[in-house]
C-alpha cells in the first residue's frame, strides 16, 4: 500500500512546477526585453545629444548671417542713397562705404549628425515620430532653403557689384579709377533691388532660426 502512494501521480506538484517554469521563462523574457530597451534608450540618448549638436551649431550660424544680413540691408540702402547724389556725391562716404561693404561666408549646412543617423539605417531609434517630422523638416527643406536664398543674393552681388566695384576704386592708393561706371543705369538697376534679395534671405533665415529652437527644445526634452 505504502509503494502503490509514494508511486501515485500528483497534478498539484506538477501544476506547481509548470507555475515555475512559466515564471521562470517569463522573467528571463522580461530581463532581455528590460535590457534591449535600455540599449535602445541609451541608443537614442546619444544620437540625440549628437542631432543637439548640429542644431546648435545652427543656430549660431542663422543668428550671425541674421545680424549680417541686417547690416548688408542697412548698406544697400546707403549706396542707392548715395548714387542717387550723382557726381556730386561726398566722395570721402562713398570710398567708406566700398570699403565697409563686404559679403559674408557663405551659409554652410551642419547636418553630419542627422546624415551619419539616416545612411546607419538606425533613424527609427528615434521614437517620436513628431521629433522625426522637425528633423526632416529642419535639416531637408528649411536649411536648405537658407542656402538657396542666400546663394541667389550672393550670386547677384558677384555677378554686377563686385566687379563694379574693383573697376571703379583702388582701395590702397583711396583713387577712383572710372566712378563713371558707379552711375552707370544697370549697375544703379541692380544696386535698387538689393534690398529685396535681402529681405526674403532674412524672411527665410528667421523662420528657420525658430524652428531651430523649437526644434532644440524638443530634443532637449526628449533627453530629460
Amino acid at each position: 500500500m505504502r509503494n502503490r502512494r509514494d508511486n501515485k501521480f500528483s497534478w498539484g506538484g506538477a501544476f506547481r512546477e509548470l507555475i515555475l517554469i512559466t515564471l521562470g521563462i517569463y522573467l528571463a523574457f522580461a530581463l532581455n526585453n528590460w535590457g534591449e530597451s535600455r540599449k535602445e534608450r541609451e541608443a537614442e540618448a546619444f544620437y540625440l545629444s549628437n542631432l543637439l549638436g548640429d542644431v546648435e551649431r545652427s543656430i549660431t550660424q542663422l543668428e550671425f548671417h541674421l545680424r549680417s544680413d541686417s547690416s548688408q540691408l542697412s548698406g544697400a540702402r546707403v549706396l542707392d542713397g548715395l548714387l542717387a547724389q550723382g557726381r556730386r556725391v561726398d566722395r570721402d562716404s562713398l570710398r567708406n562705404y566700398l570699403n565697409s561693404f563686404n559679403t559674408n561666408p557663405r551659409f554652410r549646412m551642419d547636418n553630419y549628425s542627422y546624415q551619419s543617423l539616416l545612411q546607419s539605417g538606425e533613424y527609427r531609434t528615434i521614437r517620436s515620430d513628431s521629433l522625426r517630422n522637425q528633423l526632416d523638416r529642419f535639416f531637408l527643406q528649411l536649411l536648405q532653403g537658407v542656402i538657396t536664398t542666400e546663394g541667389y543674393y550672393l550670386d547677384r552681388l558677384d555677378e554686377y557689384y563686385y566687379p563694379v566695384k574693383e573697376s571703379v576704386y583702388m582701395g590702397r592708393s583711396n583713387e577712383f579709377v572710372n566712378i563713371d561706371r558707379l552711375f552707370d543705369p544697370v549697375f544703379r538697376d541692380n544696386v535698387y533691388v538689393l534690398p529685396a534679395y535681402i529681405r526674403q534671405e532674412m524672411s527665410h533665415l528667421k523662420v528657420t532660426l525658430d524652428a531651430a529652437y523649437a526644434l532644440k527644445e524638443q530634443i532637449e526634452r526628449q533627453l530629460e
